[in-house]
């Protein structure tokens, strides 16, 4: 996998390429804040992961990304763009600056726009920049290579999983079904998706993922549920209706068989 959507994968992988400058920032963002900056206004490049909130991200056009708890996006230095916090929830967002250099020591950048990394284990990606903010804020011996060595970490990850899913028979589906989590997908119309039959798109879709889609797709708000739970002033209550769960005890049920404790266990030791 060379290019997709214009990313250089190759690069990436080749690791011919040194990093510079490296920083790491973590903040809370009350909407609808907004943020400006200017073509060339700072020489880094910026990758960010949303941990809570929505935030829409564009360059003044008809084509905005809207990014989500667990989405990354790449953010190039070199090009003007405008952010905006959408909702009333607490926004919660990790940005790692970085400036990215050729064997000639010439800036280059991975993108030459505004990229959503969509393939990314949320989980993974979310755990990987929080080790590089707490490691760039102790600010102990050796710091600054340690932060280098988990960004690189996170680069690999991502595009492990961007290959990953570039080669997957259901890729297509599950990405579909991670940005319509809330709604009732018929199986049949995920199989069109992946130009497969039902039943060869159903044993696919279990090999590759272990679970059937209905489960998958329980699964992932589950995930959803709890991301909220731990990372926002969000009630019990409040995260089974917002992930699309309306009776108390299945949410109870299949919470706790994914997560292994109950939401009110969750909440009470986020408290």
């Amino acid at each position: 996998m060379e290019q997709k959507n214009n990313v250089n994968y190759k690069l990436i992988a080749s690791g011919e390429f040194a990093l510079e400058a490296i920083s790491v920032n973590h903040r809370y963002v009350t909407p609808p804040n907004t943020y400006l900056r200017y073509a060339n206004e700072h020489r880094h490049d910026r990758i960010v992961c949303v941990v809570a909130g929505e935030c829409r991200f564009d360059i003044f056009n008809d084509n905005p990304i809207i990014a989500s708890a667990g989405d990354v996006v790449y953010i190039p230095y070199n090009i003007a763009y405008r952010t905006e916090w959408l909702g009333e929830a607490r926004g919660e967002v990790y940005s790692i600056n970085y400036i990215m250099n050729d064997i000639l020591s010439r800036q280059i950048t991975i993108c030459p726009e505004i990229h959503l990394f969509d393939a990314c284990d949320n989980n993974l990606t979310k755990g990987l920049f929080r080790e590089c903010f707490h490691i760039f804020s102790e600010e102990s011996y050796g710091y600054a290579l340690k932060c280098k060595y988990t960004f690189l970490k996170l680069l690999h990850t991502i595009i492990c999983a961007e290959n990953e899913q570039a080669h997957s028979k259901v890729g297509r589906a599950i990405k579909f079904i991670e940005a319509n989590y809330l709604d009732e997908i018929p199986v049949a119309e995920l199989a069109r998706m992946c130009n497969l039959g039902e039943c060869m798109f159903r044993r696919s879709f279990k090999a590759e993922t272990g679970i059937s889609p209905l489960k998958y797709r329980n699964r992932y708000r589950i995930l959803k549920a709890y991301d909220m739970l731990v990372s926002e002033s969000c009630s019990v209550a409040r995260a089974m209706e917002l992930t699309g769960f309306y009776d108390a005890s299945y949410f109870n049920k299949t919470f706790k068989a994914y997560i292994g404790k109950s939401p009110s266990e969750i909440k009470k030791h986020k408290g």
